[in-house]
């Protein structure tokens, strides 16, 4: 079953576009259960066992594993192992290097720790994305625009196009009154960029991008430029001050589907009370996962 299918089959099952970012840090765990790997893994375990009947995927950060040595990895695979089988997992390691250490990455995540999907740069160029494109059963999710404050210092930079589409328009004749059109056709930003790359490389319809849910009105430009069927991976909800629904409602396709909208932070830490932790992080899940539905139904009923 290609990663996609299984994305859909997830999100229709729990009637959900939830996704759960595991990403456990030590210091922050329960005191009683201590501050180890095999914490970590506990832990991990009761958020898995608490929420699988609501979300359409998992998205373990690998860094909050690789930190904890040659455990750690042991923990993310167990990890992983632990989430039910028809459930997406995403490992978010933001992978990016030449063809053929990017081959060893991709056999690594899909191979090695048989993960669904994971998250990829694209500044290396094509032949660092695809050894992962080519497992086409599985999901690569490109960094498109993401959601940390500084991501304008480089994806939202204007590019001046190497073959403008109207470079009829700067005659000497028509300068004077459309260098402003000619300057529309002839840039874009780096990350719309990124977003027809994407495009190009879905050669598999296996590619999907990351779109930080800070960033809402460029979500709707992203949707128009990939079109329907690809699914966008919102992270930034909830911790980062993204707005849950406006993201939903721009970067879902027509019928609501398609964005996956991640919060980690905001479910896995939800507890105040040591003793009743479990409960907590299902209350705070289904919360989001009632909100989501709220979006997605209303744009579905509103696309028929």
């Amino acid at each position: 079953m290609s990663f996609k299918s299984k994305l859909l089959e997830a999100a229709a099952k729990n009637k959900s576009w939830l996704c759960i970012g595991l990403d456990p840090d030590v210091s922050k765990l329960p005191k009683k259960s201590g501050f180890s790997p095999e914490a970590v893994l506990k832990f991990n375990r009761a958020v898995i066992e608490a929420t699988s009947d609501l979300v359409c995927a998992y998205k373990p950060n690998s860094a909050f594993y690789e930190c904890l040595g040659a455990k750690g990895w042991e923990i993310l695979d167990q990890t992983i192992k632990s989430i039910p089988g028809h459930i997406p997992v995403i490992v978010d390691a933001k992978r990016g290097d030449i063809g053929n250490t990017a081959a060893m990455y991709a056999k690594s995540v899909f191979e090695g720790l048989n993960a669904d999907a994971v998250t990829v740069n694209a500044y290396l160029g094509r032949d660092s994305i695809e050894p992962f494109v080519k497992y086409s059963d599985k999901g690569i999710f490109i960094l498109c625009l993401t959601s940390n404050k500084s991501s304008a210092d480089i994806q939202r930079q204007l590019l001046v196009m190497e073959n403008p589409s109207e470079v009829s328009l700067m005659t000497p004749r028509a300068r004077a009154k459309t260098f402003a059109e000619f300057f529309n056709n002839s840039t874009k930003k780096v990350y719309e960029h990124i977003a027809k790359l994407a495009c190009e490389w879905n050669e598999y319809d296996n590619v999907g991008i990351v779109v930080g849910a800070t960033a809402p009105e460029e979500l709707a430009e992203i949707r128009e430029i990939i079109g329907e069927d690809m699914p966008v991976l919102i992270p930034g909800v909830g911790a980062q001050g993204g707005d849950l629904e406006k993201s939903i409602e721009l970067g879902s396709n027509s019928t609501g589907r398609m964005a996956v909208i991640n919060i980690a932070r905001g479910i896995i830490y939800a507890w105040t009370d040591e003793s009743d932790i479990v409960p907590q992080i299902r209350r705070a899940a289904q919360s989001y996962k009632n909100r989501i539905a709220d979006v997605v139904d209303k744009k579905a009923a509103f696309s028929h």
